[in-house]
Parts: structure tokens; C-alpha cells; sequence
């Protein structure tokens, strides 16, 4: 992997410093994102670069990045790109740019009580690769060997399984792979009170829904405690986005771009969950009735019943515009959907009734959110097409792989959400609940029939 984040760190610093940096950047993410997944492997090539010049050249690599990142005119599309590199580069914490880092892998490779054929099997498949061209793979190595000596619990000695154990979590800890919970409890430490008090609620929740079982007397209290889940998710990003917003400095020290690092991780995480806690909103939602039951709610005036998926949708629309993806546009939204929250059925104009109000100027809202989120999810398969097929095929990428790599990056819960409430709020006001995919008039003989069989459609082809 050193010999893959030199040349990324070449291509990157290279452009950046032209101005030029799109391009660069957009490869840079999809190769990246190979070698991360495995597709592109990392071999031993003769040379000797120890973890800790990965480290380096990540945090050189990542400086150049916030450098831009933090910059007034950089463009969405630089945004999204960026925030695709960040995941894929490894620690450079203090232990990992030691000039001798991950040294327990060596102890436990002499250990004195396990098998000969196990040490050489740890020398040489994990030892050896990890100091000489560490790489992903090398975590999934350390994951199948601590699997073979934890099947049998007397087999081996209980300090050594431990040992393992830690060498374990620091490869997770280099590879930046630890679960969300994980990253945010690494960063409690530099939080202060305020921060700490949204953490402290976000984890809270999470455990929760986590431990929450799956049943229909559940189903109540699973959408409440989705959306209080998602709500103190968005509180929690709001206070780290707010921590990430000036740039580094010259003088900053390694120890605080370090725990940047893992704070910029923490807030990049929070943002795919809350499009998991989304799409699990939205299913259950489906379960309780969908758009038919809110259109029922709202036709009796028991528009209440809208405040959780409004509320959802608010998230939503929140987390694109934390992420860089018009910003302003996503508070006005974010406003108008507070408002309809907050006035409900108490305004009327002229004949209307406050029902026909609060539909139309929900409609609009939600009219209005639709277009923000398609214009999102239309922006990088804009992006990275052309650039993920021509690369894949010099690289020799498997073609489902470059099929699918853009169809994994796309948010389609914000988008799916609103179509939902679209649906729902139309048939309140006695419009069509679908929307038309091709306009257009059609001429000619309606021929309505219960069955076509196989001899009339071969007779008519």
C-alpha cells in the first residue's frame, strides 16, 4: 500500500497545487476505494517501507485535503470527492509514525508456548507482508488467524490469545475500520462539556436501537426511538462539523491533525448511518400504513401524525447540507418544513380551509426537497462513470465491480421519503398520488380484455 498512497500522493499534491484538482481527485477516490476493498491487492515489491511511511505520507495526504476542503470557492463536486478519499487512508497517529510501529506482531511471532508451524505461518503471512508493504489485506489475514486460535479456547494460551487480540484492534486502528461507536469513543477525550452531552445522548440511542427486538409491539417504539436517533445524530454532527470548520494551520501539531483526522472519520460515519437510520425509517413507515395512512390521518385533521416523518425528512435534508451539498438551499428547506410542523391546520386563506393550506404549501416544500435530493443523487454518477470504467479497465477491475461502483455511493432514502409524503399529501388534496414519467396524449381505441394468451400475442408479433 506505501507504494499506492506515493503515487496518489504525487497525483494529489501535484494538481492541488496547480489548481487543477478535480480530476486528480476523483481518480485518487476510486482507486483508493479499490485498494480498500481489495480489488486492487498490495504485494511486497523488494523494498522495505516500514507502516509508519504509510502513515506519513497519509497525513501529508491529508493536510492537502482539509487544506481544500476548508477553501470558499471549492466546488461540490471537489466536496464529494474529498470525502471519499478521507476513509481510505490509515492512522497516522503517534504509535503508527513511530520509526518502529506494530511491533507486537513480531513478540507474538516468537512466542514460546505455541507451535513452530504456527510461528513461521505468523512470521510470514502477517509479520513480514505487514513491515515490508502493509495493506487491507493484511487485517483479513490477522481476522483468520485470530479465528483459528480462538476456535479452540484451551488450545492456546490465554496471555497469547490476548496479545493477538490487541494486534488485532491496532491493525483496525491503523486501517481506520473500527465501527462508529468505536471512532466516537476515540474522540470523547477532546470534546467539551456541550460535545460530550450530544455524544453522550447519540450513544445512548444507538445502544437502544440496537438492542430494541424485532416485533409488532415493537414497531410503535422503534419508529419513535428511529427518529430520536436520527434527530441527536444530527445534533452530534452539527457540533463536529462546527469543530472542522477552520483550517489547519502551518504550525498545527501531528498530535492534532491526528485527532482532526479521527474527528473528520466520526463525522463522515455519522453521515452513512443516518442514511441507514433513514431507510429504516422509511420500511417501517411502509409497515404501518405508508402514504394510504397519512392521507387517512390528514383527511380526519390528525396531521400529528406527519410531525415523524417530517421530522425525518428534516434530517435528511440536514445531513446533505452538512456534507457541502448546497447548504443554503438545505436550511431554507429545513425551514419551511419546521414551519409546517409548527402551524399545522391553524392557517386559512380566503376559501380555503386550513387543511387545503397546510397540503398546498406542504406540497411545494416537498416539491422542493425531491429536486434538491435528485439533483444529488444525479451528481455522481455525473462525477464518476467515465473515469471508473477507463480506470477498471486498466487496472483489470472486475466488470461487476465497475458496474456497481457508482450504484453503492447513491443516498436514494432522502429521495424515496419525500416521493412517499408527495404521495400521500396529492391524494389529500384530491390529485393523482403518482407522477406522470412521459407527458403526452394518446389517440385511438381503448381494448380492455381479461387475458392475452401465448397464440394472440405470436399471432399479432
Amino acid at each position: 500500500m506505501g507504494t499506492s498512497l506515493e503515487v496518489m500522493c504525487e497525483l494529489l499534491v501535484g494538481n492541488l497545487e496547480s489548481g487543477d484538482w478535480l480530476e486528480a481527485l476523483i481518480f485518487s477516490a476510486i482507486y483508493l476505494k479499490w485498494i480498500n476493498t481489495g480489488q486492487i491487492p498490495c504485494f511486497e515489491d523488494g523494498g522495505h517501507p516500514r507502516p509508519n511511511r504509510h502513515a506519513e505520507i497519509s497525513r501529508l495526504i491529508f493536510r492537502e485535503l482539509e487544506r481544500i476542503y476548508c477553501m470558499k470557492d471549492t466546488s461540490l463536486q471537489e466536496v464529494l470527492s474529498i470525502r471519499k478519499i478521507h476513509p481510505c487512508l490509515p492512522s497516522f497517529k503517534a504509535e503508527f509514525t513511530a520509526s518502529v510501529p506494530l511491533t507486537r506482531i513480531r513478540d507474538v511471532a516468537h512466542w514460546g508456548d505455541i507451535p513452530h508451524d504456527l510461528k513461521l505461518q505468523i512470521k510470514h503471512t502477517i509479520q513480514n507482508k505487514l513491515h515490508r508493504n502493509a495493506g487491507p489485506e493484511d487485517l483479513v489475514a490477522t481476522e483468520a488467524m485470530l479465528a483459528r486460535i480462538t476456535r479452540n479456547p484451551e488450545e492456546y494460551s490465554e496471555a497469547f490469545v490476548e496479545q493477538f487480540k490487541i494486534i488485532h484492534h491496532e491493525l483496525k486502528d491503523f486501517s481506520m475500520l473500527g465501527n462508529l461507536t468505536e471512532q466516537l469513543e476515540s474522540i470523547k477525550e477532546s470534546f467539551d462539556d456541550r460535545s460530550l452531552s450530544a455524544l453522550t445522548l447519540f450513544l445512548d440511542c444507538k445502544e437502544r436501537l440496537d438492542n430494541l427486538e424485532e416485533s409488532k409491539d415493537a414497531l410503535d417504539k422503534s419508529i419513535d426511538l428511529l427518529l430520536k436517533t436520527a434527530q441527536s445524530l444530527n445534533a452530534l454532527r452539527e457540533v463536529i462539523v462546527k469543530g472542522l470548520e477552520s483550517s489547519l494551520r502551518n504550525d498545527v501539531p501531528d498530535a492534532a491533525i491526528a485527532m482532526r483526522q479521527k474527528w473528520r472519520l466520526c463525522e463522515i460515519g455519522l453521515e452513512d448511518y443516518s442514511f441507514l437510520l433513514l431507510s429504516r425509517f422509511l420500511n417501517a413507515l411502509e409497515v404501518v400504513g405508508g402514504a394510504q395512512q397519512l392521507k387517512e390521518n390528514a383527511e380526519s385533521k390528525n396531521v400529528s401524525s406527519w410531525n415523524g416523518p417530517l421530522g425525518s425528512l428534516f434530517v435528511g435534508i440536514r445531513q446533505l447540507g452538512l456534507s457541502g451539498w448546497k447548504p443554503e438551499e438545505c436550511t431554507a428547506i429545513g425551514n419551511e418544513l419546521l414551519a409546517c410542523k409548527e402551524k399545522g391546520l391553524s392557517e386559512k386563506e380566503g376559501s380555503e380551509d386550513g387543511k387545503a393550506v397546510w397540503a398546498l404549501r406542504l406540497k411545494a416544500t416537498l416539491d422542493r426537497s425531491r429536486r434538491l435530493t435528485e439533483e444529488y443523487s444525479e451528481a455522481l454518477p455525473q462525477m464518476f462513470p467515465q473515469k471508473v470504467e477507463m480506470l477498471g479497465k486498466a487496472l483489470g477491475i472486475p466488470e461487476n465491480s465497475v458496474r456497481t461502483y457508482n450504484e453503492a455511493e447513491i443516498r436514494a432514502g432522502v429521495s424515496k421519503l419525500c416521493t412517499l409524503l408527495l404521495k400521500a399529501v396529492r391524494s389529500t388534496l384530491g390529485s393523482q398520488g403518482w407522477d406522470v414519467l412521459v407527458p403526452g396524449a394518446a389517440h385511438g381505441t381503448l381494448i380492455q380484455v381479461l387475458l392475452i394468451s401465448s397464440k394472440q400475442e405470436s399471432s399479432k408479433s
